[in-house]
C-alpha cells in the first residue's frame, strides 16, 4: 500500500505542477507586459510632476551667476534641488560647508579614485553605479608612475592604488558588505546580441526586455582574406572591407552607425576614411556609455592580443550595438582558445552569417604560408626584382596590359625620373637635384608603343619603408611634384591595401577618355 500510494503521489503532483505552470504561463501571455511598463512609467512621471508642482508652482527662481554659487550655495540649492556635474567639479563649485543629501555617480568604473574622492567629500550619502564587467577609468604611463610612488611612499592598502583601480572597485574591496543591487533589466540590444553578453560576462543573470525583430540580421562575421593585414595598430584592409563591402551589402547608407576598434590608430584612420559623413568611429573605450542602431567592431590584430581580447573591452563593445553587431576579423587559421573566438562561435551556433571577405590583393602573397604561390607567381612571370613586393606588381601589369583594349601600351622596370625630362627649368634647386640623381627612378613606367610617350608612372610602396614621417615619405612628395609639374600621372600601389588591379584598370581607363 505505502509502494502503490508514492507512486500515486509523484503521478498527482507531476499533474499539479503542469497544471500551475499552464496557469503562470498563461497569465504572462495576457499580461501585457509593455502596456504595464507604460502604465507605470506615465504614473512615475505624474507624482514627480505633483511633486514638483507642489513645490515650486507660482515661485520664480533666482538668476544666478558664477561667482554668487559658493556665496549662496543654500538658496541655490533650494532654487535648484538636482545638480548635474562632473566629479571633479562638484566639490569646488559651490560653498565648502555645504553637503549633498545624495551624490549619485554613474559609470562610476570610468572614475578615477581622486576625482571620485572630491565626489564622496560633499555628500552625505552616496549612490555609486556602475559596471565592473565594463572598462576602468584610463590611466597613462607617466600618472601610473607617479601615483604608483605615492602608493609605495605611504604604504596604503591595495584598494587605494590609483593606477589600477577605479572608484567603483576600489569601494567594492574596501566594503565588501556594502548593499549593492544588481540592475538586472536590459532595454537596449536586440536580445541575441545581449544573450552572449548575457551568457559570457553575467552568468545569466540579465533580464532581456528588448523584443526580435527581423528588420536585420543581428550578428554578422567579415573574414579578410589571410595575410599580414595590421601594422602598427592599424588595419587598412578591415577599413576598406567595411567601406566597400559591409556598408553597400548589408545596406548601412542611411543608419545610425558607429565602428568601434581596440586602437586609436585604427580610429583615427576611420576618422579619416569616413570624414564629412554621419558615420561615428572611436576606440571602444570613449564609446563607453553610447550606443547605435547598428556597430562595427573592427578588431585590427592579425592575431588577436590580450587588449583587445580584454573581457570588459569585448562587453562594453558588443552593448553598444542596438540592432545589428557586425565583427570584423582577420582571416587567419588561429586555434587560440580566446573571447573573440568565443563570439565567433556563438554567431556560428546560432546560424547566423560568417562571410568571407572577397577583397584581395596582389601582396597577399607576402603572407606567410603563401610560399609555394608566391614562387609560382614569380616563376610563371619572371624574377625581375630583388623585392617580392615589385615581382607581383611586374605580374599585374604584364597580365593587365595583355588586354586587348590596353595593346598599345607597354612598360618599363626602374626607369630613371632624369630620363622623362627634357627640361628641368621648372623645377627648384632641390626638385632637380632629386631628378638628376640617377637612382631617382620610378619602379614601373608604362608608355604608348606607338609614340613612346609616357602614360603612368607607378610606385610600390611597403608600409614600414614609406610611412609618413620616413625620409622616403619626403622623397616620395618631392617625386609626386616634380611628376605632377611634367603632367605625368602616378599611381602608388602600398603593400597593406588592396584591389590592385581594379585600381590599374580604372586609371588606364580614365587616361584613355
Amino acid at each position: 500500500m505505502i509502494l502503490v500510494c508514492q507512486l500515486k503521489f509523484y503521478s498527482i503532483k507531476v499533474s499539479e505542477l503542469a497544471k500551475r505552470l499552464n496557469f503562470l504561463e498563461h497569465s504572462l501571455n495576457n499580461f501585457a507586459f509593455s502596456k504595464k511598463m507604460r502604465e507605470y512609467t506615465e504614473m512615475s512621471m505624474q507624482l514627480l510632476k505633483a511633486e514638483l508642482f507642489t513645490r515650486y508652482n507660482k515661485q520664480k527662481r533666482e538668476l544666478y551667476t558664477i561667482s554668487e554659487l559658493r556665496q549662496k550655495s543654500n538658496k541655490f540649492i533650494k532654487d535648484y534641488p538636482v545638480i548635474m556635474s562632473t566629479t571633479y567639479s562638484l566639490r569646488q563649485s559651490l560653498s565648502d560647508k555645504l553637503f549633498y543629501d545624495y551624490v549619485i555617480i554613474d559609470e562610476s568604473s570610468q572614475v578615477d579614485l581622486a576625482t571620485g574622492a572630491l565626489a564622496l567629500s560633499c555628500a552625505k550619502r552616496a549612490v555609486i553605479v556602475g559596471d565592473v564587467k565594463q572598462l576602468p577609468n584610463v590611466v597613462d604611463t607617466d600618472m601610473q608612475i607617479k601615483t604608483d610612488r605615492v602608493f609605495s611612499s605611504y604604504k596604503l592598502k591595495e584598494p587605494y592604488r590609483y593606477s589600477n583601480h577605479s572608484l567603483l572597485s576600489s569601494v567594492l574591496e574596501l566594503l565588501p558588505n556594502v548593499p549593492k543591487t544588481l540592475l538586472r533589466e536590459h532595454y537596449r540590444c536586440h536580445p541575441k546580441i545581449i544573450e552572449f553578453c548575457n551568457k559570457k560576462f553575467y552568468a545569466g543573470q540579465l533580464i532581456v526586455h528588448t523584443e526580435y525583430t527581423d528588420k536585420r540580421p543581428p550578428l554578422v562575421v567579415y573574414k579578410t582574406q589571410q595575410g599580414n593585414h595590421a601594422r602598427e595598430r592599424m588595419n587598412q584592409r578591415q577599413i576598406d572591407i567595411i567601406k566597400q563591402e559591409i556598408i553597400p551589402n548589408e545596406k548601412l547608407e542611411n543608419v545610425d552607425l558607429g565602428i568601434v576598434t581596440p586602437y586609436r590608430n585604427q580610429t583615427n584612420a576611420l576618422q579619416k576614411t569616413f570624414q564629412g559623413t554621419s558615420i561615428k568611429a572611436d576606440t571602444v573605450d570613449k564609446f563607453q556609455g553610447r550606443e547605435n542602431e547598428v556597430i562595427i567592431l573592427s578588431t585590427v590584430d592579425n592575431d588577436i592580443t590580450d587588449f583587445t581580447d580584454n573581457p570588459n573591452r569585448l562587453n562594453v563593445a558588443v552593448s553598444r550595438a542596438v540592432e545589428q553587431l557586425i565583427l570584423v576579423v582577420n582571416g587567419n587559421d588561429n586555434e587560440n582558445e580566446n573571447n573573440i573566438s568565443d563570439l565567433i562561435k556563438y554567431i556560428e551556433y546560432n546560424n547566423f552569417s560568417i562571410v568571407q571577405s572577397g577583397l584581395n590583393s596582389i601582396f597577399d602573397l607576402l603572407y606567410k604560408g603563401y610560399e609555394e604561390e608566391l614562387a609560382k607567381v614569380v616563376r610563371k612571370s619572371g624574377k625581375v626584382s630583388a623585392f617580392d613586393s615589385e615581382n607581383l606588381m611586374f605580374s599585374l601589369i604584364k597580365h593587365v596590359l595583355e588586354e586587348e583594349k590596353y595593346l598599345k601600351y607597354d612598360f618599363l622596370l626602374h626607369f630613371p625620373v632624369r630620363r622623362l625630362i627634357n627640361d628641368f627649368s621648372k623645377l627648384a634647386e632641390e626638385e632637380k637635384k632629386y631628378a638628376l640623381n640617377p637612382l631617382t627612378h620610378l619602379d614601373f613606367l608604362i608608355y604608348n608603343k606607338l609614340g613612346k610617350a609616357p602614360i603612368l608612372g607607378i610606385e610600390v610602396d611597403g608600409f614600414e619603408f614609406h610611412k609618413k614621417g620616413t625620409r622616403q615619405a619626403e622623397r616620395d612628395k618631392l617625386k609626386d611634384r616634380i611628376l605632377d609639374k611634367y603632367n605625368i600621372p602616378i599611381l602608388r600601389f602600398r603593400t597593406n591595401e588592396s584591389n590592385e588591379r581594379e585600381k590599374l584598370t580604372n586609371k588606364l581607363n580614365e587616361l584613355q577618355r
